[in-house]
């Protein structure tokens, strides 16, 4: 102490300095209060204790230190930026930027200043003041790797994903070891397709950093987008070793395990993220839209769906009760799933999609409250403006059945808009980006809500609302007076700005409206525009020991079939020992597996081997697939979901087809097919005729001879059918205009 006594105020100022570098910081305290003391009008020490108590986190004494500062010397530069920097973290975001501002006009050339005004705009959403902001402060220093760093955030929070890599590349150029810049150019790289880059830099990062579980959390789900799940479920699983109570990566391996097809390990992983964060909207929305791929048996059906009906009200129950959520915690909540898997169950959702739709309606209301009032109808333009919206504007199914709604309008009467909510591109996308008005493609919903309101639609069409979950936010909305959903997805939306549903009049019958929200409009036949298919390249599948008996091929995917309709198959068997059946199949290994132990289960209590009569061709390219039709005889249409595209594929190669239409929709496109084709006899009227028309067609040749000659005479009516796209342009122009 006396040593300290003899020093003099210079080098007690040093010697506080010094402390305050060491972390010493109520030694340093201690000193520059003592330094205080001696001269009240030392304005490096009353700077100094701000910056050191601010760090204590004491910002009220912090802020009357800097103010002593600046009162001491009007043009302190520092003292104004280190109490911008205090007023910034109290969120008196205005006091902060008067305070930069003060700091900028004593010295025009503080890149320090610059860069955190730029911080506070960024944080009340002025991006491009901030963008200025963060300009100035390169062009002052060039080499400001933070600048950089912000700059690209809010260049990628703003969809400007080049110019946000560019940014994240001159940060790894100016410092080679910062690992955010890293993570983050991996997701922008991803964003863009580049897949291959987008792993070197993560995993540059992780080489970096090899605590830094964000970026292994963004890597495992780059692997999961690539089916590469065990390479993800790995990544996940360090990421909570690193951080146990990272909820994020918690979600994202139940995920994983939900597309494995292990839904009480999926179950397991949402109830950790919410006993570690009780209010975790994105956790409690994944436990809620959790349905198996392929049900065990019919019990887990009625199961899943009391889960789903549950948890509704579990989340309801959170959005009246729990503190405010932020928008992008109810924005990440909505984009996190959808209840896809919940329509595959065999009956009528038109309940539980209103209550599931109502769900969306009260977050959206909440965020984005203006696009839930009415748009009022131009009635008097004499050119429509139409817009379609679509997850799969590729070579996809969604769009080999809808794609000619947007070509083939009359441009006489209609200009038409494309909106591409996807990220993957092809010929197909190229064919309808030349030949529409205006295509435009994002996958921020924002960005896509602000490009739809501005081109002032008239009417705006849905092709596939339930299968991402993005378009649930955007459907939710009124972005256009009249707006329509179809069959691209064919289940009613629920939602109430979501005013008709267009369909076909041969695959709806005279109590459809019961199963619909919207207003049912009737389009002629099947309501599209179809191209004949490209049968040019097919290609024969490599199938060894391919039997010579009768094969029966289902062309669906595995998920359209149900436990209660498994006995089909044993009921052929039984009648007529000289078949085969062809499945295709799952996404994941597990999932077909599941498939084949439940159906065998019911082969074996017969006395029956399934795998004896049964063949599982991989997954494979669309000329494969059409090959695999070609050397089937009889196609058997799924039950509850029957095949639209595949069936209209199955047809134009000749293939007699058998189907037990239902009432809703979803199990009637082969029917109106059938229909077109005046060919009655496939359509069975139960189970037991389905199994009947089965048996008929496998032995009696004559019959299914008959069968394919009406459908050779008659396929050409189904295909490039003019009558529905003029009754589209008649409806929108006459009846909703």
């Amino acid at each position: 102490m006396n040593k300290r006594q003899n020093l003099t105020i210079e080098e007690k100022f040093a010697l506080a300095i010094q402390n305050h570098k060491k972390n010493n910081l109520q030694i340093a305290k201690k000193l520059y209060n003592e330094t205080l003391k001696e001269n009240p009008y030392y304005e490096g020490a009353h700077n100094n204790l701000g910056i050191l108590l601010n760090q204590l986190g004491e910002y009220q004494k912090a802020i009357s230190a800097y103010k002593k500062a600046i009162q001491i010397e009007p043009n302190n530069v520092a003292a104004y930026n280190n109490l911008g920097f205090v007023f910034n973290q109290l969120g008196e975001y205005q006091k902060a930027i008067s305070s930069y501002e003060n700091a900028i006009q004593i010295k025009p050339n503080y890149s320090n200043s610059y860069y955190n005004l730029g911080n506070v705009l960024k944080k009340l959403g002025e991006h491009q003041k901030a963008i200025t902001s963060y300009e100035k402060a390169i062009q002052i220093n060039p080499n400001y790797a933070d600048v950089y760093y912000n700059l690209g955030n809010t260049l990628k929070e703003l969809g400007e994903s080049q110019k946000a890599q560019n940014c994240y590349k001159k940060v790894i150029q100016i410092n080679p070891n910062h690992y955010d810049a890293y993570n983050n150019l991996g997701i922008i790289l991803n964003e863009l397709g580049e897949h291959k880059k987008a792993i070197s830099s993560y995993e540059r990062a992780i080489q970096i950093n090899s605590n830094y579980a964000s970026a292994y959390n963004n890597l495992g789900s780059l692997f999961n987008e690539l089916e590469e799940h065990e390479k993800a479920k790995n990544c996940y699983e360090k990421a909570i070793q690193i951080n146990p109570n990272y909820v994020n990566a918690h979600n994202n391996l139940g995920n994983i395990f939900k597309e494995l097809g292990e839904h009480k390990k999926a179950k397991d992983c949402y109830e950790k993220s919410i006993k570690i964060e009780p209010g975790n909207l994105t956790s409690h929305w994944l436990s809620m839209n959790i349905f198996p791929v392929i049900y065990k048996n019919i019990e887990e059906i009625d199961r899943y769906k009391k889960n789903f009906i549950k948890t509704i009200k579990k989340v309801n129950l959170l959005l009246e009760t729990q503190s405010k959520y932020s928008k992008k915690q109810l924005v990440n909540a909505v984009n996190s799933s959808t209840n896809f898997y919940l329509h595959y169950q065999g009956g009528d959702v038109l309940k539980l999609q209103q209550n599931y739709a109502h769900l969306i309606e009260k977050i959206t209301q909440n965020i984005y409250q203006e696009f839930h009032k009415e748009r009022t109808k131009n009635i008097s333009s004499k050119n429509i403006k139409i817009g379609f919206v679509s997850s799969f504007f590729k070579n996809h199914t969604v769009c080999k059945l809808f794609k000619n709604w947007a070509l083939k309008l009359d441009q006489k009467y209609f200009t038409r808009f494309v909106y591409y909510v996807g990220n993957k591109f092809d010929h197909t996308t190229n064919q309808i980006k030349q030949n529409v008005d205006n295509f435009f493609n994002h996958t921020d919903v924002d960005q896509l809500i602000n490009q739809i309101s501005k081109d002032n639609l008239d009417v705006l069409i849905y092709l596939d609302i339930g299968m991402r979950p993005i378009i649930q936010i955007l459907s939710s909305l009124r972005l256009a007076p009249i707006q329509c959903n179809t069959w691209g997805h064919p289940v009613t939306s629920g939602f109430k700005n979501i005013d008709f549903y267009l369909s076909g009049e041969l695959m709806e019958d005279r109590n459809s409206q019961r199963y619909y929200s919207e207003k049912l409009i009737l389009l002629p036949n099947l309501g599209i525009n179809y191209d004949f298919p490209n049968l040019t390249n097919i290609k024969k599948p490599n199938i060894l020991n391919k039997s010579n008996k009768t094969i029966f091929l289902n062309l669906q995917s595995l998920f359209k079939l149900l436990p209660q309709d498994d006995h089909i198959y044993l009921d052929i068997l039984k009648k007529n020992s000289n078949c085969f059946f062809w499945f295709i199949n799952g996404k994941k290994n597990s999932v077909t597996s599941i498939f084949k132990e439940r159906i065998s289960k019911l082969f074996k209590k017969e006395g029956y081997d399934f795998e004896r009569y049964s063949y599982f061709h991989p997954r494979c390219s669309q000329e494969e697939f059409l090959g695999l039709v070609e050397e089937s005889d009889i196609i058997l249409d799924s039950l509850n979901w029957s095949g639209g595209n595949t069936s209209l594929e199955a047809i134009s190669l000749n293939k007699p087809i058998i189907t037990y239409p239902t009432a809703l929709m979803r199990g009637r496109h082969t029917y109106g097919i059938l229909k077109i084709l005046d060919i009655q006899e496939t359509i069975a009227i139960s189970k037991k005729n389905y199994v009947e028309i089965a048996v008929k067609l496998a032995s009696d040749n004559k019959f299914r001879k008959s069968i394919i000659d009406k459908i050779k005479k008659n396929k050409n009516k189904l295909f490039n059918d003019v009558e529905p796209i003029k009754s589209l342009e008649e409806v929108i122009r006459k009846k909703l205009m």
